[in-house]
């Protein structure tokens, strides 16, 4: 066997050996639903704004996708300027952690949460007000009111949480 010939098999024998693992892919990631749109988010806050009607308060109330970042903010005529920032603040430790912000507020008082609360440049809220938002059973966002008791924000964020979440009653 000439020596071509002897290296032309063991290359073909590499590649044959090669082909099986490069026919094998990693699993493909689990398929994320997308976050809420802002056509739905805008329609979450038009529900919300009607709770808050029905009991007399008046609040502001923020959508967030799963990392924290805003879809859409909507502050009452009458509400105080602040309450933006707290909505949105409580809806992002929603969908940080993806639990109530109310269910938060011990873990609020960590050395890991200060940190990481300083690192957000003081805008996480852990108290009462926002909800997860979830689809397929995955976290999708939060929702989060500000400006009245900690249960009427929570309660008005539940009514904008159902118009975030599809009818396949994942939703603690």
């Amino acid at each position: 066997m000439s020596r071509s010939g002897g290296l032309s098999i063991v290359l073909c024998a590499a590649l044959v050996a090669a082909v099986p693992l490069a026919a094998q892919q990693p699993p493909a990631p689990p398929v994320v639903p997308p976050g809420p749109t802002m056509a739905e988010a805008l329609k979450a806050l038009e529900a919300t704004r009607a709770a808050a009607a029905k009991i007399g308060v008046v609040l502001s109330c923020a959508v967030v996708d799963s990392r924290g970042d805003l879809i859409a903010v909507a502050r009452m005529d009458g509400a105080r300027f602040f309450t933006t920032d707290v909505a949105r603040g409580k809806a992002q430790v929603s969908a940080m952690f993806g639990q109530p912000s109310g269910a938060m507020a011990q873990f609020g008082a960590s050395p890991f949460f200060s940190n990481l609360n300083t690192a957000a440049q003081g805008r996480l809220y852990p108290i009462q007000g926002a909800l997860p938002v979830m689809r397929a059973k995955q976290l999708i966002g939060a929702i989060g009111c500000s400006g009245a008791t900690a249960q009427q924000d929570e309660d008005a964020a539940r009514a904008g949480l159902a118009l975030l979440q599809r009818s396949d009653g994942d939703q603690p």
